[in-house]
């Protein structure tokens, strides 16, 4: 019996791959799955199991600690531990490491892994306010977040999420759910939200829109099952007010 392949296999990169490696990665197997590159019925519903898997590897290899767990559960490693070559024995080991200088480059690296660091920590500390009920001091955190790294669209999305439930505002919240769509085009999750903001803030027909591209990749999405139908609903019952409305008139009666 075949074992089954790694999260590296599935997406087609080494165990020591970067996490830009990886996201390129997934990127690219996202794409050769789409639904709409599906020659029939058959193969939409491969493709559809195939990028279940893909998205699987993703959300483990792209976290930190939880690749770090994966990587000992099959026993990998994600960084080369071979020591390098050269002179070896006492006179190696008790060689004095020669000070050197920081380079711009280097401290520029430096400030930045700070300011990441930093953003961990208010993204963390959002995530524990919000949980408390106090959705307009998260806000802060994540925004506080943000500013000091850009560059995760879970930031984003999170506080575009707080924004929402705070009623604070719409333009702001579609801005941010759109920028992690940007940066994370194939999570659902992020489109869901995206087509809830847009819901209420009456873009119905491009909350629908996004709903539908959601089916397209996981046609069992509960969620966007559930919106669609509220929104057909909706329409269906505007289309009977302007319906009865006409007849009214024609009538003569008032509407």
């Amino acid at each position: 019996m075949a074992a089954e392949p790694t999260y590296y296999e599935i997406l087609g990169v080494t165990p020591n791959a970067s996490e830009k490696d990886i996201k390129e990665a997934y990127y690219k197997r996202a794409r050769d799955l789409h639904p709409d590159k599906a020659r029939n019925e058959d193969e939409k519903k491969k493709n559809e199991a195939l990028f279940a898997d893909v998205s699987k590897a993703y959300n483990v290899l792209k976290d930190k600690t939880r690749r770090e767990e994966y990587n000992h559960s099959i026993g990998a490693s994600s960084a080369s531990t071979s020591a390098p070559k050269g002179k070896s024995g006492a006179a190696a080991q008790h060689k004095k490491p020669v000070p050197s200088k920081k380079t711009e480059p280097a401290r520029s690296t430096e400030r930045t892994g700070e300011r990441s660091q930093i953003a961990k920590k208010s993204f963390t500390k959002g995530m524990q306010i919000l949980k408390s009920g106090d959705v307009e001091r998260a806000v802060k955190y994540f925004e506080a977040a943000i500013q000091n790294d850009d560059s995760e669209a879970v930031y984003f999305y999170r506080l575009a999420h707080a924004m929402l439930q705070s009623k604070k505002s719409f333009t702001k919240s579609v801005d941010y759910c759109k920028r992690a769509v940007e940066m994370d085009p194939y999570n659902m999750e992020y489109k869901l939200l995206l087509g809830e903001i847009y819901e209420r803030a009456g873009g119905l027909s491009r909350a629908k829109e996004l709903y539908e591209e959601i089916l397209k990749w996981d046609a069992t999405h509960e969620k966007a099952l559930s919106r669609l139908k509220m929104l057909s609903d909706k329409s269906g019952t505007k289309e009977n007010k302007s319906f009865f409305a006409g007849l009214f008139k024609k009538l003569g009666g008032k509407k």
